[in-house]
């Protein structure tokens, strides 16, 4: 059984739930819990002991689940941020790298780096560089 079935059953269906193995129960015992945890950190916190009967602490957590009249609250789906949209890393030019690697004695990971955590300096450091090249042809 899934977890999000298993949820379901939980809150909505006492009956489906007592009908459930223990083992069935015991199998998402640390996940439930978590999701409780929201709600109930003290008692989660209670229940948070090593070697613990996990259908047990089902059980305690299906007397909870009473309260919640028959319908899975909305907090137990908690909304994540989406991860940004990548952008488009700007690459120097691999002979202006070189060059950049040459006269700073940097390494590639440097390079990567000065990118990464001062992307307009090293911008402008490249392109002052370009233009440099550009007047000594």
């Amino acid at each position: 059984m899934e977890l999000f079935e298993f949820v379901k059953i939980l809150f909505t269906d006492q009956k489906k739930y007592k009908l459930l193995k223990n083992s069935d129960k015991a199998k998402h015992h640390f996940m439930i819990s978590r999701f409780m945890s929201i709600k109930f950190p003290t008692t989660a916190q209670q229940l948070n002991r090593n070697g613990i009967n996990g259908w047990a602490m089902m059980d305690l957590w299906s007397l909870v689940a009473l309260r919640f009249k028959g319908r899975v609250p909305g907090w137990i789906y908690t909304k994540t941020k989406k991860a940004p949209a990548s952008e488009k890393k700007w690459k120097p030019d691999a002979d202006l790298a070189m060059l950049w690697m040459k006269r700073t004695g940097m390494s590639r990971r440097d390079l990567d780096d000065a990118i990464k955590f001062n992307p307009e300096e090293t911008k402008t450091w490249f392109s002052n560089l370009a233009k440099q090249i550009r007047q000594d042809d």
